[in-house]
């Protein structure tokens, strides 16, 4: 009898914490999210519970001010579990495609990424370029990466549509492109343009924890508008002959 007691016991308290994880709140991915990403990252109005859920993203800007992302939405794939992973859908600002998040021992992997963000957005991730108030779109695409506290692996492309610059005082400079190749502790950087009245092109690399750095050079044509000229002007370590030379480190 008591063997059948214990049991009962063994087997109530196994379907009350199924219960519970089961029903586990949408609140609490909220706040694994602003925790995880120290504070960058805000999810509002949970709704749902950890296994399907949505609420709207903001990333929060140097000076507080919260980007608005759009509405998320994620739904757990309880069959990884069996496998010891966790995995997730996750559709931000109503996309297309899911993109595929998937945690294990090892680290994250992230497939079929494809986000669309205000440019803005960067300044919450990179505070030096916050004061330059960036605007535009961004799109960041990625068909499979795999990330750890130290290394990434997997190609990715960055792009910057319809890119203004607070100290360009509303002129449009055009849309660039970098691509970004991940071979482990160093990530490689290549930029390019796409259109507009600048020819971009440079590089660099990124440390994963560590410093981005990036040098190149961005040419105008004889028939820019002045108030590009006077732009790159102030911007430039160096400018002549219609051609700016840039250096940046993060």
């Amino acid at each position: 009898m008591k063997l059948r007691a214990a049991l009962y016991v063994a087997l109530g308290c196994a379907v009350y914490a199924a219960w519970l994880v089961a029903t586990w709140p949408a609140s609490w991915v909220a706040e694994r999210v602003e925790r995880a990403s120290r504070g960058v990252l805000e999810l509002r109005g949970p709704a749902g519970s950890l296994w399907s859920g949505a609420g709207r993203l903001y990333a929060r800007r140097r000076n507080g001010a919260l980007v608005n992302l759009g509405a998320l939405r994620w739904r757990v794939l309880p069959a990884r579990l069996l496998a010891g992973r966790l995995a997730a859908t996750l559709t931000l600002a109503g996309g297309a495609k899911p993109v595929r998040v998937e945690r294990s021992f090892s680290g994250w992997r992230v497939r079929d990424l494809d986000f669309r963000l205000p440019a803005a957005t960067l300044g919450s991730f990179a505070p030096a370029l916050d004061a330059l108030e960036p605007q535009g779109r961004i799109a960041l695409r990625s068909a499979d990466l795999r990330i750890d506290a130290r290394s990434v692996l997997g190609l990715a492309e960055l792009e910057w549509r319809d890119m203004r610059l607070a100290p360009a005082k509303g002129i449009d400079l055009g849309s660039y492109r970098a691509r970004l190749r991940g071979g482990g502790t160093r990530v490689d950087i290549e930029l390019g343009s796409i259109d507009g009245p600048l020819r971009l092109s440079g590089g660099g690399s990124w440390a994963p924890g560590g410093k981005l750095s990036i040098a190149g050079t961005a040419e105008h044509d004889a028939h820019a508008a002045p108030a590009l000229i006077r732009f790159l002007q102030g911007m430039c370590g160096e400018y002549r002959n219609a051609r700016c030379a840039f250096r940046i480190q993060l």
